[in-house]
């Protein structure tokens, strides 16, 4: 009877540790000795396919997976070569690049022109894609002129051709695996140039990376990297703190002493090229389709207070921050808090109450908080509102990916680019999916500063394209320019760029 209780109790250990992972915790397992940099992110990709998916986190994970033609210094913000060694621009709608020779894909084909060539294409081609209305909207066709050299042809003047191929979806794929694979194939499993290669993908949980021993600014110092999604802040924090992972983005402002003060991990701030934002319905049939109302979200939310909630910022009106050029400074660094006037508003609009549902999510740091903030201010002047805080899958597949956003909606979006054109984008007719907001006169002055070349000219355009619609229209309220955080251990040779952006070809690590 004993021997048998003993082999029961044997056999549920075994289980135990079999259903945890402890004997088998993944399909690959890294060699022994091998330099390994566990970093944790809110979220990770829907997509591997870059033009599919441009979260600024997936922008991360594809940039450390894949290569673009010219890339950005972060430091600097001047573009540098990358699978375009020079290239020239023959005149105001055509550039043309020579490419670096010897390159492989991850799979041993060939980068080449044909590779360029096919990526850009494929964007033009594919309506479904969520850059080909950015992309449609500057190249106009890309040609092979031999096997290491492209023209690209703009669809009219273009002054920021540049900012745009170094921007989001412009990391090269390989023609051949694509059409082996298909877009779903390779949606699941890509295949670049980057410094590391695509190993393992395990959906919301974990995406793990190893060194691309060929690359060709040399090889990585990490052997393995493994990306985790943590989306609460809390548990990312202790996970740092318990050596679980090596390195997180977006530690609380409440957790900031406890990581300084633990000798062996250390806390970097820099602020972000994000800015924090509240997107409203413009369209016939929502409260928020009167301007009046519009204002009197915007008047009632104190952004210095919300500022100092989220741990650090700078207020703003406009989400075209310096350095961009054309950055309006009657609008950045301007709180514009007065909840007498938003009261004033709703009377004279004849709100009678109605519920607006307010839609977010806690992927941003001290997103919740600052969330339930706002819902705070706007019901202090008379707004009732319907608050709903989503994980991050529910808020991007039910809500935001399907355009169900009801009458408000918080996110946080970025500027990769470096460049005034990305951050007017959602105000265009054809990208207003979540706001309803479309003038014929906006299109056009969007579309005029675009291809402006006189620097001047260009920047009036922009000031004029904010107060138009941040001051009067008002489809987004933007509230701060965001500042972030990284937690990392002291092992970890690295220092973020300015702007945060997560690429980790020059990360070491003991």
């Amino acid at each position: 009877m004993r021997s048998s209780n003993l082999i029961r109790a044997a056999i549920c250990a075994l289980v135990a540790v079999l259903c945890t992972g402890g004997l088998f915790p993944s399909a690959h397992a890294a060699p022994a000795g091998a330099r390994r940099l566990t970093i944790a992110l809110p979220e990770l990709v829907t997509s591997f396919d870059p033009p599919t998916d441009w979260s600024i986190v997936s922008t991360w994970i594809h940039s450390n997976i894949s290569d673009c033609i010219v890339w950005r210094d972060r430091k600097t913000g001047r573009f540098i070569p990358w699978l375009a060694e020079k290239w020239e621009r023959l005149n105001d709608t055509t550039w043309r690049f020579s490419l670096r020779k010897g390159i492989k894909f991850h799979n041993g084909e060939p980068f080449n022109a044909a590779a360029a060539k096919s990526t850009i294409d494929r964007i033009l081609a594919d309506r479904r894609m969520i850059t080909h209305a950015q992309w449609n909207l500057f190249v106009k066709e890309i040609k092979a002129i031999d096997e290491f050299t492209v023209e690209v042809q703009a669809q009219g003047p273009e002054p920021a051709m540049l900012s745009k191929l170094a921007g989001t979806g412009c990391q090269v794929t390989p023609p051949r695996y694509m059409q082996e694979v298909g877009p779903q194939g390779y949606a699941s499993k890509p295949v670049g140039t980057g410094p590391y290669k695509f190993v393992e993908w395990r959906k919301d949980d974990r995406v793990i990376l190893q060194a691309n021993p060929d690359y060709f600014l040399g090889r990585p110092g990490v052997d393995e990297l493994v990306i985790r999604a943590i989306p609460e802040a809390s548990t990312r924090v202790a996970e740092l703190q318990r050596g679980g992972v090596d390195l997180m983005i977006s530690v609380p402002t409440q957790d900031w002493q406890r990581i300084e003060g633990n000798a062996n991990l250390q806390l970097v701030r820099f602020l972000t090229t994000q800015t924090m934002l509240i997107g409203m319905r413009t369209g016939p049939g929502w409260a928020t389709s009167d301007r009046r109302i519009r204002a009197a979200v915007e008047y009632a939310i104190d952004r210095e207070a919300l500022v100092k909630l989220a741990g650090g910022g700078v207020p703003t009106r406009t989400r075209v921050t310096p350095p961009t050029l054309g950055w309006h400074p009657n609008l950045y660094k301007k709180n514009f808090y007065n909840q007498q006037r938003a009261r004033e508003l709703l009377r004279e609009a004849g709100y009678a109450g109605q519920p607006l549902t307010f839609h977010s999510t806690t992927v941003w740091p001290m997103q919740k908080e600052v969330t339930e903030a706002i819902a705070g201010m706007l019901e202090g002047v008379g707004f009732k509102i319907n608050l709903q805080i989503l994980d991050i899958s529910t808020f991007r597949e039910q809500i935001y990916f399907p355009n169900r956003n009801r009458e408000l909606y918080m996110d946080a979006l970025g500027n990769s680019f470096f460049d005034p054109w990305v951050a007017v984008l959602n105000l265009l007719c054809a990208r207003s999916q979540r706001t309803d907001y479309c003038r014929s006169d906006m299109d056009d002055l969007i579309q005029r500063a675009a291809r402006e070349i006189v620097v001047e000219k260009r920047k009036q355009y922009y000031y004029k394209i904010q107060e138009t619609a941040f001051t009067e229209d008002r489809p987004f309220v933007n509230l701060y320019h965001m500042m972030d955080t990284v937690g990392m251990n002291k092992k970890v040779q690295w220092q973020p760029a300015p702007d945060g952006f997560v690429w980790l070809g020059n990360a070491k690590t003991q």
